[in-house]
């Protein structure tokens, strides 16, 4: 199938574009459309069509990706009528965007910031009439970029896309660095510390069925650790994230409801 990508030079875009051709997807099938960006992270696949506008682009695919911002579309001349359309976009439902291509089969999927480096989990939930040779190019699309899973409402995209954001992780490195700082560690020994505590954290979490039964350990040692994990919980670490979590579903979900300009 020949894949065509709106927004082929941004975050996600690119991330997409130049894992799927890492992956083996054809260049010569593989048709780019982007604003302004340079194009270099494509250097090595000289192959690929570089569309002079959105109507160009339809014209040369069967499957759309569009990964640009949602203010931004449609633009000028774009036609998804009757093919395979994956949006990256909030704002743009399942339903404004299937009224927009009329026959298309729409996808929404909400990849995260690990997409350019593989590791992105993304939720994706398919409007009517997606066939399962069609959800196959969906599924190896998205798993250019880490893993897949699909869902089965607007509503779980949302909670997901609020879940699975990595800016958590970057807001516990932030808090983390500057108390490391504020007690006279170097810069470099700080976020070498605070960059192995992140990774080490994630492996051991890597198994989430064994949690539970990880923290039970870590406080029934009653050691340094469990020092710092029972302030954290009592300080109320646990209802932050569920405020925070609730807040950005809120958020995405009336980006869903109302659309740009809503």
């Amino acid at each position: 199938m020949r894949l065509g990508i709106i927004g082929a030079t941004g975050w996600l875009g690119a991330a997409l574009g130049t894992r799927a051709l890492a992956g083996g997807w054809p260049a010569a099938k593989m048709a780019l459309l982007n604003r302004t960006a340079p194009r270099d992270a494509y250097a090595p696949w000289p192959g690929v069509i570089w569309a002079k506008n959105a109507a160009d682009l339809c014209a040369q695919s069967d499957v759309l990706v569009l990964s640009t911002r949602p203010e931004d579309f449609p633009q000028p001349g774009f036609d998804g009528a009757g093919k395979l359309v994956i949006s990256f976009m909030t704002a743009w439902s399942l339903d404004r965007l299937a009224s927009l291509c009329p026959g298309a089969r729409i996808v929404r999927a909400m990849p995260n910031g690990a997409a350019s480096v593989g590791r992105s989990f993304t939720p994706w939930v398919a409007g009517a009439g997606l066939g399962s040779d069609e959800a196959a190019v969906v599924r190896r699309l998205l798993s250019a970029m880490g893993e897949e899973a699909q869902v089965e409402t607007e509503a779980q995209l949302d909670y997901l896309s609020a879940l699975s954001g990595s800016a958590y992780s970057a807001l516990m490195a932030q808090a983390m660095l500057a108390d490391a700082l504020g007690r006279g560690l170097p810069q470099a020994v700080a976020e070498r510390a605070v960059a192995s505590v992140l990774a080490s954290g994630g492996a051991l979490a890597a198994d989430t069925s064994g949690i539970d039964a990880m923290i039970q350990t870590y406080l029934d040692y009653r050691g340094v650790t469990a020092a710092g994990m029972q302030a954290a919980l009592k300080a109320g670490l646990a209802q932050s994230i569920t405020k925070a979590l609730a807040a950005a579903t809120a958020k995405a979900r009336a980006l869903t409801e109302r659309g740009i300009g809503g």
